[in-house]
């Protein structure tokens, strides 16, 4: 008995930090997938690669739904599931095209533009790969300092590119939430998407 904490009971704190701190050592003396001082260029990848393992599973449960179900009206997102699947794809093209100085007033299309999930997966292709090249310039600190101009509705907006390779990930985090909402009210579950479940993930190889 010290400090009124019985040492020795099972379930105690201090055998349940022992147990914690036992799991923690064997999993990093197995697998260490990520380094142990993660610079921000990890973070930014890390959060990317969370951005498309949930990409998947939302277009994963789309493949579920019909046609009618895409495109039920919802009030909120961009007003249904296939439309706010379609804004994500938008906001990806948008910064990326921001990032590559290719066009700074690009316009997110409407759920119009794609006749199906299948035909919206073919276009993230190409966008993918630019989104791998940019993101290997997650290294160089004067490319994330450096400002770059945004045009939206005639306003001109200037943020940094670290700003946004975070703002691109958040964003989607934000209209994931709301087609788990559609989902779950068509009877349809995303599953799990929070960073910790892909972590976990990564760590059980």
């Amino acid at each position: 008995m010290r400090g009124g904490v019985d040492r020795g009971a099972r379930g105690s704190p201090s055998r349940t930090r022992l147990t914690a701190a036992r799991h923690v050592a064997v999993a990093q003396a197995v697998r260490q997938p990520y380094p142990r001082r993660m610079t921000t260029a990890d973070t930014i990848r890390r959060l990317h690669d969370h951005r498309v393992w949930t990409r998947n599973k939302i277009l994963a449960a789309a493949h579920s739904c019909s046609d009618a179900e895409l495109r039920r009206p919802f009030e909120m997102g961009v007003g249904s599931l296939f439309g706010t699947i379609v804004h994500l794809w938008g906001a990806e093209l948008v910064w990326a095209n921001v990032l590559e100085e290719v066009d700074p007033a690009t316009v997110i299309p409407s759920a119009d533009t794609f006749a199906s999930v299948a035909a919206l997966e073919e276009a993230w292709k190409p966008l993918d790969a630019r989104w791998a090249k940019l993101l290997a310039r997650a290294d160089d600190a004067a490319f994330l300092a450096r400002p770059f101009g945004r045009v939206r509705d005639g306003k001109s907006y200037i943020t940094d590119g670290h700003g946004i390779y975070l703002h691109v990930c958040t964003h989607q985090h934000y209209h994931a939430a709301q087609i788990s909402n559609m989902l779950r009210q068509m009877g349809k579950s995303l599953g799990p998407i929070d960073l910790i479940v892909r972590a976990r993930e990564q760590w059980k190889g």
